[in-house]
C-alpha cells in the first residue's frame, strides 16, 4: 500500500510539474502594476466592445508629462562578468546563442544578450521539492521582504526607482492517494519590486527575489528598462482616453464581450520587454475592470497611449 501511495504521488507530482511547464515562467501573476503588458503582445488581441461605463471617479492628471528615451541594455561578455561579480561569481563564462551564464555551486547566473534580463538561481531548490522549504521553515512576509531588500541593496542590485510591491507564496503539492487529499510538499515566497519614473509607475519593469526556508535566497530575476529624460508632452485627459478605449477595444478572455465596466484607471509608463525595440517610454493609461459577454463575465484590461503627438502606438 505504501509503494502504491508513493507511486501515485509521484505520478501526480510529475503531472503538476508538466502542467507548470506550460506556463511562462517569468510572467507575473495577475498584477496590473507589474507587467500585464506581456499579455498585450501575447496570445490575446483586443476585442470590440459596444458599451463602456465607468464606476469610479476619474483621476486627476497632469497636463504635461515627461517622455523618456530608452537606454540600450544589451549585454556583452564584459557586461555579463561585471554583473556576475555583484553576486560573487567570476567564471568561467559560458556563451550560448541567446545568453551568457556562469554555473556555480549552488547558483547559476544567466543574462540575456538582448535586453540584459538576468537571473541568479539555485536550481536544486527553485521549482523543486526540498525538505528545507517546508512551510514551517519559511520566514514571515515582513522578514522575507527585509531579506530581499537587504540582499539587493548590499549587492548593488536595487534599480533606481524600484519600489516594493508584494509577497506571494508559491506551493508544491503531493497527492495522498489513501486520503484523496493534497498535501503541501514545499513552499517559497516571491518578493516583487516594480519601477517608477517621475513618480509614476512603469508598467513592465519588474524584479523579484524568491525566498525559501530559513530565509535562503533561491532565485533573483530582473527585467528592467533603463531610460533617460527626453522632453515633456501634453497628454490626453482620462475622458479622451476612455473614448480611445471604446475605439480600440479591450483585452479579455470573455467571449464576445458586450459591456465593459471600468473600475480602475492609472497613468504611468508602458515598458515592453527589454529585448523589444522601443525608442521611448510613453505615458499611457491603464484601464481595468469587468467585462460581460453572452456566456459569462470576467476581467479586462487595456493600455491607451496618452501622448497623441507621438502616435497611437505604445512603442
Amino acid at each position: 500500500m505504501i509503494k502504491k501511495q508513493i507511486a501515485i504521488g509521484l505520478v501526480a507530482l510529475l503531472l503538476i510539474i508538466a502542467g507548470t511547464a506550460l506556463i511562462p515562467v517569468e510572467r507575473p501573476q495577475a498584477d496590473e502594476d507589474v507587467h500585464r503588458g506581456i499579455e498585450v503582445t501575447g496570445p490575446y488581441s483586443a476585442q470590440e466592445i459596444s458599451e463602456v461605463t465607468c464606476d469610479i471617479v476619474l483621476p486627476k492628471y497632469p497636463e504635461k508629462v515627461m517622455v523618456y528615451r530608452t537606454v540600450d541594455t544589451n549585454a556583452s561578455k564584459d557586461d555579463a562578468l561585471k554583473m556576475a561579480e555583484k553576486f560573487g561569481m567570476s567564471g568561467p563564462l559560458e556563451e550560448g546563442v541567446l545568453s551568457y551564464s556562469i554555473k556555480g555551486d549552488p547558483y547559476t547566473f544567466k543574462v540575456e544578450k538582448e535586453g540584459g534580463c538576468l537571473s541568479y538561481t539555485w536550481y536544486g531548490r527553485w521549482n523543486n521539492v526540498d525538505p528545507r522549504d517546508r512551510p514551517e521553515n519559511l520566514p514571515t512576509d515582513e522578514e522575507a521582504r527585509k531579506i530581499a531588500e537587504t540582499f539587493l541593496t548590499s549587492h548593488d542590485l536595487m534599480p533606481e526607482g524600484a519600489i516594493y510591491k508584494s509577497v506571494r507564496h508559491s506551493q508544491g503539492h503531493f497527492l495522498d492517494a489513501e486520503k484523496n487529499t493534497s498535501i503541501v510538499s514545499s513552499e517559497d515566497m516571491q518578493v516583487s519590486f516594480t519601477g517608477t519614473l517621475n513618480n509614476l509607475p512603469v508598467f513592465g519593469n519588474w524584479m523579484y527575489v524568491t525566498v525559501g526556508g530559513e530565509g535562503d535566497i533561491i532565485r533573483i530575476f530582473k527585467r528592467w528598462r533603463e531610460a533617460e529624460p527626453y522632453r515633456e508632452f501634453e497628454i490626453l485627459s482620462p475622458e479622451d482616453a476612455i473614448e480611445e478605449l471604446k475605439q480600440i477595444g479591450i483585452v479579455t478572455a470573455v467571449s464576445s464581450p458586450q459591456k465593459a465596466t471600468i473600475n480602475e484607471i492609472k497613468i504611468g509608463y508602458y515598458a515592453s520587454p527589454p529585448r523589444d525595440e522601443q525608442p521611448y517610454l510613453k505615458p499611457a493609461y491603464f484601464f481595468g475592470g469587468t467585462a460581460e459577454g453572452e456566456k459569462g463575465t470576467g476581467t479586462f484590461f487595456q493600455y491607451i497611449p496618452a501622448v497623441p503627438e507621438l502616435g497611437k502606438g505604445l512603442y
